[in-house]
C-alpha cells in the first residue's frame, strides 16, 4: 500500500486550513457585506417612521405652502423689496455654517492637504444640482411677480411631473400604468388652470369691499408660464440628481454632503453679488446686504433653511416622493393662508383644478 510521508501529510494539511481560511474569510465578508446593507435598509426604516421624521415632513408642508404667501407679504407697490441672489446667498451661507460645526462636533476631525485635496474631488459632483438650486431659487422668487400665490401653488404641482419623468429616466425607477395616468390627469388640470386663469398685466384687479377688505383675484401673466415650467423641470433635475448622489455615497456622512452641496451653493450665489458691486461701485446701497429685508424675508431665511437641511435627510433616508408628498399638501395650507391674509377670491377653475389634483395625487400615491 502506497504511503503518506509526513512532509505530504503536513503540505495536505496545511492547504486544507489555507482552504478553509479563506472560505471563512469570503464568508465573513459576505455576512459583513449582508449585514451591512441589512443595518443600513433597517436604518432608512427606523429614520422614516421616527417621530423626528414626521415632524420634519409637516414643518416643510408648511413651509412650502407659506413661501409665495411670505414673499408677496414682502412686496410694495406689488415690487418685491430685496435681491433674491442676496437673500439666497445668506440661506446657503447659513446652511452651510450649521453643516459645518455639525460636522466638525460629531466626527472631531483634524484637517490637512490631503484631506482636503480628496475632499475637493468628492464635491465635484455636488456642483450640479448646487447651479439647478441657484437658478431655481432665484427664479422662484421673480415668479411671484406674475402670478399670485394660489395660482404659483397649484401650478407648482407641476414638478411631480417633471420629477417623476426624470425619476424614471434617471434612477429608473418604474412607474405603473396608473401612476402615468395620474401624471397624464396632473399634467392636464395644470394646463387648463393655466390657460384659463391667464391674464394680462392690465387686467389684474382687485375688489375692494370696504376701507378694510382688499378681495385680491387670482392671476397669471403671460411670462408665468414659461416660468413655473422652467422652474419645476430644474426643481426636478436638482431633486433627483441630488438624491442619486446621496444615496450613492450612503454611507458618507450627511452633513459632509451637505458641506459639498453649500458651498458650491454660496459661491454660485456669491458670483452675482461681487459682480454687481464691482459694476455699481459707486452705489453705496448695493454693499449693503439687507437692503429691503423686512421681517417677513427674515421669516423666509428661518424657515427655507431648516426646510433645506431636512429635505437632504429625508431625499437620503426615503426619497423624492416624499418631496411631491410634501409639494402636494401644501397647496392646501397655501389655499387657507391666502384665504385669511389675502382674502382672495378664487374662481371655478381652481375648485375644478383642486378636485382634478386631489384625485391624479389619489392615484399616484396609492401604490
Amino acid at each position: 500500500m502506497p504511503t503518506i510521508s509526513g512532509t505530504t501529510l503536513s503540505i495536505v494539511m496545511s492547504d486544507s486550513i489555507l482552504l478553509n481560511h479563506k472560505e471563512n474569510r469570503l464568508s465573513s465578508s459576505l455576512l459583513f457585506r449582508t449585514n451591512n446593507s441589512l443595518n443600513s435598509k433597517q436604518k432608512t426604516s427606523n429614520i422614516s417612521h421616527s417621530i423626528f421624521f414626521r415632524g420634519m415632513i409637516f414643518f416643510q408642508i408648511i413651509t412650502y405652502g407659506s413661501y409665495s404667501i411670505l414673499i408677496h407679504l414682502c412686496e410694495k407697490n406689488d415690487m418685491i423689496t430685496f435681491s433674491s441672489i442676496k437673500m439666497n446667498f445668506i440661506i446657503e451661507f447659513f446652511k452651510l455654517i450649521f453643516s459645518l460645526n455639525a460636522f466638525i462636533y460629531l466626527k472631531r476631525i483634524h484637517l490637512n492637504q490631503i484631506q482636503l485635496f480628496l475632499w475637493f474631488k468628492q464635491s465635484i459632483p455636488y456642483s450640479i444640482p448646487a447651479i439647478f438650486y441657484f437658478l431655481n431659487n432665484n427664479l422662484a422668487v421673480h415668479i411671484q411677480s406674475h402670478m399670485d400665490s394660489t395660482s404659483y401653488q397649484i401650478l407648482s404641482n407641476f414638478k411631480i411631473f417633471t420629477t417623476a419623468i426624470l425619476y424614471r429616466l434617471i434612477i429608473k425607477q418604474k412607474l405603473t400604468k396608473q401612476q402615468w395616468f395620474a401624471l397624464i390627469l396632473l399634467f392636464l388640470g395644470s394646463l387648463t388652470y393655466s390657460f384659463s386663469t391667464l391674464k394680462n398685466a392690465s387686467l389684474i384687479s382687485k375688489s375692494i369691499i370696504d376701507s378694510n377688505v382688499i378681495i385680491r383675484e387670482m392671476y397669471i401673466r403671460p411670462l408665468g408660464i414659461p416660468m413655473i415650467v422652467i422652474y419645476c423641470t430644474l426643481s426636478g433635475l436638482a431633486g433627483v440628481y441630488n438624491e442619486w448622489i446621496l444615496k450613492r455615497n450612503y454611507n458618507e456622512s450627511i452633513h459632509l454632503q451637505n458641506i459639498f452641496l453649500y458651498t458650491y451653493g454660496t459661491f454660485f450665489n456669491l458670483i452675482p453679488i461681487v459682480s454687481l458691486m464691482m459694476i455699481n461701485s459707486q452705489n453705496i446701497d448695493c454693499f449693503y446686504l439687507f437692503r429691503g429685508f423686512s421681517f417677513y424675508t427674515w421669516l423666509i431665511i428661518f424657515t427655507q433653511v431648516f426646510n433645506g437641511l431636512f429635505m437632504s435627510v429625508i431625499i437620503k433616508h426615503s426619497s423624492n416622493i416624499i418631496r411631491l408628498f410634501v409639494i402636494s399638501f401644501s397647496l392646501i395650507v397655501n389655499t387657507v393662508l391666502s384665504l385669511f391674509i389675502f382674502h382672495i377670491h378664487f374662481n371655478i377653475y381652481f375648485f375644478i383644478s383642486f378636485v382634478t389634483m386631489i384625485c391624479a395625487l389619489s392615484l399616484f400615491y396609492t401604490n
